[in-house]
């Protein structure tokens, strides 16, 4: 008997505990008005459920079987109990209402519980946005002048903050005040600010904040920002110019000035003008629209195009041309080995050619010891050295001098044709340059051997010019 009661008793003092290892308790639920709400409560697998209920604020008003309070606010109530394997016994709370909200707790056989809270959201109804005022889309404004930017969210539960952006960028420094209607409250945020230029166009949003189950509601703005003309410019090109600005509203055609030389005017943003006929002139472009005026102007003076005298044109292109004839010509002659200016015997400048005497002639010429004729120069070769005759004038070869006279490194010359020359010291073959005697210098063609006159060798390529000096 006394073993007995030491089993009851501990039973009694750890049951609760095996029950409560197992019990999954109800979590706070949050939901939008008109939503379902569902409190979850599990007395574990296995575990034989007693008297269980549900209790709001203290008093039953359901067991594992269904409601049983009449009450009208828990029309709506019901016991989900499906799961009996897990002991379900869940509170579900259709279209849940304002009036719904509270702490409900779920009570196992008597001895274990748990408490939660259910929260009723009222979405925002509606958010309006205004400017100084005045609502829609865009919104006229003028730069540089503060706005006052208004937006107001209606009908939230629990109350609702107020954000605001600029094209996506937050903004700071609103100030919000709440109007309580009844179970929801109105929050009203304020916003000043000073648009520039830089805003027209943008977007400005004000979102709802600070609900959880509740869809943040949000409206926003487009602002028309009008500002004075700015970035006025002037440009030149193929004889018109011509005027342009960034401005809001629009600077039209007729709105823009275009002055010359600070005194003429002329009404339009384009213009014809040609300097050539006007001058160096300097040129400012003003631009009006209904918030105020700018103006711009040409970095330089407009100015003719340099002028460029046509015989220094004409210059510049034949010089060169006739610098490039004229190395070709002396390039040219070079090859060939001619002189192709060569001067005249009678001093007029031409080109006529040299006569060239014949052998005959030669002798003949050198008989008449009364006839000087001034020496003359091979084309492309130096003077050549006198041969000395003998007193007798014979123009035959003397006797005795059958050995050649040398070149300039004293070597017989073969093919002399027979005429006496100098040898490098002075003295001539014959033993001839005395006093009194004559001396010729003929030179013709090579006509049978490789020398000439001299005795130097010609090859066919430079055949040197015929001529015949006497000197008396």
């Amino acid at each position: 008997m006394t073993g007995l009661r030491m089993m009851w008793c501990f039973v009694l003092l750890f049951y609760p505990l095996s029950v409560k290892g197992v019990f999954t308790g109800p979590s706070n639920e949050v939901v939008v008005e008109g939503q379902t709400a569902t409190l979850t409560c599990r007395a574990g697998a296995g575990v034989t459920i007693g008297f269980s209920s549900w209790l709001d604020d203290g008093a039953n008003i359901a067991t594992k079987d269904g409601v049983f309070n009449p009450a009208p606010k828990y029309s709506n109530f019901a016991i989900l109990n499906a799961d009996t394997v897990n002991g379900q016994m869940d509170l579900q709370i259709a279209n849940a209402q304002y009036e719904d909200e509270g702490t409900y707790e779920c009570q196992i056989n008597a001895d274990i519980s748990d408490p939660a809270t259910l929260t009723v959201e009222a979405q925002v109804t509606s958010v309006t946005i205004t400017v100084n005022g005045a609502s829609g889309s865009p919104v006229d404004v003028v730069a540089g002048e503060e706005q006052t930017l208004v937006c107001t969210a209606f009908g939230a539960r629990p109350r609702v903050g107020i954000d605001w952006t600029n094209d996506g960028t937050s903004l700071s420094g609103d100030t919000e005040t709440e109007s309580v209607n009844g179970n929801t409250t109105d929050t009203i945020s304020t916003l000043l600010y000073t648009p520039t230029s830089n805003d027209n166009g943008r977007q400005f949003r004000c979102e709802t904040t600070g609900q959880e189950a509740a869809t943040p509601q949000s409206q926003s703005v487009t602002l028309n920002v009008q500002f004075a003309p700015v970035d006025v410019t002037v440009e030149y090109s193929q004889g018109t110019i011509t005027c342009s600005s960034t401005a809001n509203p629009t600077v039209a055609n007729n709105m823009y000035v275009i002055t010359l030389n600070d005194t003429e005017t002329s009404i339009g943003k384009t213009l014809k003008y040609d300097p050539e006929m006007y001058g160096c002139t300097t040129v400012k472009c003003t631009a009006t629209n209904t918030i105020g005026t700018a103006s711009g102007s040409l970095a330089d003076p407009l100015c003719p195009a340099p002028q460029t005298n046509p015989a220094v044109i004409a210059l510049a292109v034949i010089i060169p041309i006739a610098v490039l004839v004229a190395i070709i010509c002396i390039v040219l002659c070079y090859k060939q080995k001619k002189f192709c200016f060569a001067p005249s015997k009678t001093g007029s400048g031409g080109t006529i050619p040299k006569k060239q005497p014949s052998a005959s002639n030669a002798d003949m010429i050198r008989n008449q010891p009364e006839v000087r004729q001034s020496v003359h120069k091979y084309d492309d070769e130096p003077k050549k050295p006198r041969i000395p005759r003998s007193s007798t004038g014979n123009s035959k070869k003397q006797p005795g001098n059958d050995a050649a006279p040398r070149q300039s490194g004293g070597s017989p010359v073969e093919g002399n044709r027979g005429y006496p020359a100098e040898y490098p010291d002075g003295r001539n073959q014959d033993g001839g340059g005395e006093s009194g005697v004559n001396y010729a210098d003929l030179e013709f063609q090579n006509r049978q051997g490789d020398t000439n006159g001299h005795g130097q060798i010609h090859y066919p390529e430079e055949e040197p010019t015929q001529y015949a000096s006497i000197l008396v």
